[in-house]
């Protein structure tokens, strides 16, 4: 099975096992966020021994899969990135009604994890090696990348199509065989996208799909002995677990982890693209990125303009139902994620902060909705200042000047992603070189990563290691080096 469709419509999808879709002998259901009483969709939640059944595939696939010629390898990468294209509407639609992604911002990342297949599939035709003079006459010294073997993937619900993609398009780039699970409420988008792949010619058991609840199976996938390396996007205190499991098994890690990430305004700057860039950044996605805008730090004499606009821009977001086309920001993803946020602004009403626009919530039963919510001098110590909210939250604060700017952007644990905004060249090169983020953009939103250049964080956004681009080939390979000297 693929999919079923049961008499009242909704679909139900199976693992995806060495080539073939299975049942469970269980199955959880996935309501819509926006009208949380509508079930969208059913995934077989699968048990301990479906979970051995995909690393024994996995296993058994990796030799064939290793050996194919890259260039194959990246045939049906580019196979699979045409089929996503082709079906965007289905894959737009499935990531709207699942996690309550705005239909527009649904579209672009089925488009851009087409982009990422298409990347990484070039990328199977990149120099895997190296030639190395030796100091021995008559050796030819050189390196080669050799794929790992098998590779665990975690992905989260927040991108249920582009985190995968960047996941999985350079492990099966490199010759690795994959167990993937997915976020429990993204496990029909991660259907879709499986299949995708399946369809392009994948081997039997180079994917395979596991799909249901982590208190389940989250352990027998992470401690598998088979995964020689684990993948995960997802929260700190998850990441921490995953990296105790890895180190004691000693499996190559990569971890992305939470952000808190600042804009800082400077005197200078043009102000509508620095409104236009925060409220894009912290509002769209309903602020479920994990490059979100959460701080931002004003300069100088211009913070009562900075707000005036801010707010008047917030103003004209329309929050509504996510298949509407002029909806900009939708519900959050889950019912659990919708206690958090009001949580966070029940927080924000103890800590005092100065409410400039939002702070409400809807009812659960009325769908998973928080106004986007600005809040006004806030403290740089206080919780909504520190402490990753996953929402539409912004906490404006200010400074005297770029040194002051600075140090409350690097106050965070965090250190994922940050902007400035200025003409100013040396202030620009001078926040590049002090911020401690992993991305920092100039003029730019926090958000948004393109696929050929390294993404990741510093301090507890990630396990310091990096994603995409010619990152990804330091992470799924292994290098070999050897010394050929004639007999």
């Amino acid at each position: 099975m693929e999919s079923v469709i049961d008499a009242t419509g909704v679909a139900e999808y199976g693992l995806l096992i060495n080539g073939r879709w299975r049942r469970a002998a269980r199955c959880f259901e996935r309501h819509n966020p926006a009208r949380p009483a509508e079930v969208v969709g059913r995934s077989a939640a699968a048990a301990p021994e479906h979970v051995e059944d995909a690393y024994v595939a996995a296993t058994a696939a990796a030799g064939g899969w290793a050996g194919l010629p890259a260039t194959r390898r990246g045939e049906i990468l580019n196979q699979a990135a045409d089929l996503v294209l082709a079906r965007e509407s289905e894959m737009a639609l499935a990531l709207t009604l699942e996690v309550g992604k705005a239909i527009r911002d649904a579209r672009a990342e089925v488009r851009r994890s087409a982009a990422i297949l298409r990347y990484f599939a070039g990328e199977c035709l990149q120099p895997l090696g190296a030639v190395y003079p030796s100091a021995t006459p008559g050796t030819l010294l050189h390196s080669v990348r050799e794929p790992l073997g098998v590779v665990c993937a975690i992905t989260p619900w927040n991108f249920p199509l582009a985190i995968p993609a960047w996941k999985l398009a350079p492990a099966l780039a490199f010759g690795n065989t994959v167990v993937w699970k997915p976020a429990e409420i993204a496990s029909g988008s991660a259907a879709l996208l499986a299949m995708a792949l399946t369809d392009a010619g994948l081997p039997p058991g180079v994917l395979n799909l596991i799909t249901g609840p982590a208190a389940s199976i989250g352990d027998a996938v992470i401690g598998h002995p088979a995964a020689v390396a684990i993948t995960f996007t997802g929260s700190n205190a998850v990441g921490r677990r995953i990296a105790v499991h890895a180190a004691e098994r000693g499996a190559k890690l990569q971890l992305e982890l939470g952000g808190k990430n600042p804009v800082v305004v400077l005197p200078d700057a043009d102000l509508e693209r620095a409104v236009e860039c925060t409220v894009r950044g912290a509002m769209l996605s309903t602020g479920q990125r994990c490059t979100a805008t959460s701080r931002a730090i004003v300069v100088g004499e211009r913070h009562d303009e900075f707000v005036e606009r801010l707010s008047a821009a917030v103003d004209g977001l329309v929050v509504g139902d996510p298949c509407d086309e002029a909806t900009d920001v939708g519900p959050l993803a889950s019912a659990a994620q919708h206690q958090t946020v009001r949580s966070y602004l029940e927080i924000a009403r103890r800590e005092r902060h100065r409410l400039a626009r939002g702070g409400g919530a809807t009812d659960p039963e009325d769908g998973y909705y928080v106004d986007p919510t600005v809040y006004l001098d806030v403290d740089p110590g206080s919780r909504i200042a520190g402490e990753e909210i996953f929402g539409p939250v912004l906490a404006v604060m200010r400074a005297r000047d770029l040194d002051a700017a600075l140090a409350i952007a690097n106050a965070s644990e965090y250190g994922l992603s940050a902007s400035v905004f200025t003409r100013d060249l040396g202030a620009a090169l001078t926040f590049a070189r002090r911020m401690q983020a992993g991305v920092v953009h100039v003029n730019g939103e926090t958000a948004g990563a393109e696929p050929q250049v390294p993404f990741g964080g510093m301090k507890a956004s990630s396990s310091h290691s990096r994603e995409q681009g010619k990152a990804a080939l330091e992470f799924f390979t292994d290098v070999k080096t050897v010394y050929l000297e004639a007999a």
